[in-house]
């Protein structure tokens, strides 16, 4: 009878095994059979060795392990395992009713995993099938990661230049992309050292390889190689110490990646770099040429605005007397006319002096009206020059200030980019200094003349905003 003592809880590895089981007695396999399909994947069946042997070799590529019994008709045990060894290699379990020293020589040759003594404990049944099917996940974890190791060389060997060196330096092995492009046979390959296939400018590098190596370091960097033609190539070397099991240094992996190309790209790319700096560099410096031509121009224009301005003030000035001037006399002559119009009779010589005063008084009359208009011409011509004048500089101003911010763009590359920002800064500020005293010029025409005279230069927004500049 079969013993169903406490069965241990079994992990899912135990699930992904397949099981053959070979028995004669039919109860026993029967009973056995249905317990096992609760803890394993599937359960193949036999009733003898000759039958084992059969039923193994029509599906040696499911089952995973085999638990037989020895003492069996047709062929025994041990019988089906010996036809069984000549095809595979799969682990075979043993439940025999008697133990002794021909049954062990026969199972060490057949090479048993283990082996039960009937009647079967389930317990220590589960327990050894649980422990072969770890044994067998790691089996297949290890050929799952060679596998994978595999296509990983397989790749890096596709793509990259590849080398295997001892710890002196002598080239070993190399792989197909290194022939390519060093023109070394594979004959050749293995007589020389890693200095020999290395440019003169770089050959320091492989003593720090070497060094690196020997202290079980990797080493990372780009290297100057040359062929056998004595061409040169540029690559990306990674160097892996290549150890024993047992830990011993034996030498190095060395991965190259060929990046002539991107290094010259990278050359190409900087000189073009170089060439547009220099060439904005020389605008830049063009520009501030004109844009000082300009700045000095306007210079010029700004201060004949102002000898023009003080010359109007003088003109202004001289106007002013005059009409001053005239009003008092207009007052004398009129006091004069009121006089002698109040005098009871005037005589001949009376009358005469009267029609004298008033041609006189109408002359001086045009004479003030000529002069009332006059002014008023010279007011709108003073008005239309500063305003002129003023539209003038403000588009001047915002030019500027618009070529500089461009000039400033353009410069941001230059490695005196700090100076330069500070000299537009400086000019931005001289133009703003110059619409300034512009501002202050119109101020000080409004402090000179009187208020009549302001209303006819200036609108009254005008007016607003310079005597709030000039508060």
């Amino acid at each position: 009878m079969i013993q169903t003592n406490q069965i241990p809880n079994l992990k899912g590895l135990l699930k992904k095994v397949n099981i053959l089981y070979v028995e004669d007695d039919e109860n026993i396999r029967g009973e056995l059979t249905s317990l096992l399909k609760n803890f394993v994947g599937e359960v193949f069946t036999a009733y003898d060795g000759q039958n084992g042997y059969e039923v193994f070799t029509q599906n040696s590529s499911k089952i995973d392990l085999i638990l037989s019994d020895i003492n069996m008709p047709r062929l025994t045990g041990i019988e089906m395992m010996q036809n069984i060894r000549k095809i595979s290699n799969v682990p075979v379990i043993f439940a025999t009713a008697y133990s002794d020293s021909a049954f062990l020589t026969e199972a060490i040759k057949i090479k048993v995993y283990d082996y039960i003594i009937k009647p079967i404990n389930i317990r220590n049944l589960l327990t050894i099938l649980n422990e072969l099917a770890y044994s067998l996940y790691q089996e297949s974890l290890i050929k799952t990661q060679s596998l994978d190791l595999q296509r990983y060389k397989d790749v890096i060997d596709a793509n990259n230049i590849v080398l295997k060196i001892d710890t002196s330096g002598n080239i070993q092995y190399a792989n197909k992309n290194f022939v390519e492009i060093s023109g070394y046979s594979e004959e050749e390959i293995t007589t020389l050292n890693l200095i020999d296939v290395t440019h003169q400018e770089n050959k320091g590098y492989i003593q720090n390889i070497i060094e690196n190596i020997n202290l079980n370091a990797s080493w990372q960097g780009n290297i100057k190689s040359k062929t056998k033609f004595d061409d040169e190539y540029i690559v990306e070397c990674y160097a892996l110490p290549n150890t024993t099991e047992d830990g011993e240094i034996i030498g190095a992996i060395i991965v190259q990646k060929d990046i002539t190309t991107q290094v010259n790209q990278k050359r190409e790319i900087q000189a073009a770099l170089m060439k547009a700096k220099s060439k904005v560099y020389l605008e830049g410096k063009e520009t501030i040429t004109e844009l000082n031509a300009i700045i000095s121009d306007q210079s010029k224009q700004i201060s004949e605005l102002s000898s023009l301005l003080q010359q109007t003030e003088l003109d202004k000035s001289k106007l002013i007397t005059l009409y001053n001037r005239t009003q008092l006399e207009t007052k004398a002559l009129k006091n004069e006319l009121t006089e002698l119009r109040n005098q009871p009779k005037p005589t001949d010589f009376q009358a005469a002096s009267l029609l004298k005063l008033n041609k006189e008084n109408v002359e001086l009359k045009n004479t003030i009206k000529k002069l009332e208009v006059e002014k008023a011409k010279m007011t709108k011509d003073l008005q239309k020059d500063i305003f002129r004048e003023k539209v003038t500089l403000e588009v001047m101003v915002d030019d500027l200030e618009h070529e500089l911010a461009e000039c400033k763009q353009k410069l941001e590359m230059l490695n005196d980019k700090d100076l330069f920002e500070e000299t537009i800064e400086a000019y931005k500020q001289k133009a703003k200094n110059d619409d300034k005293k512009l501002k202050l010029l119109e101020a000080k025409v409004l402090r000179l003349c009187d208020k009549e005279t302001a209303k006819q230069i200036f609108t009254d927004d005008r007016k607003e905003e310079r005597t709030e500049n000039q508060e």
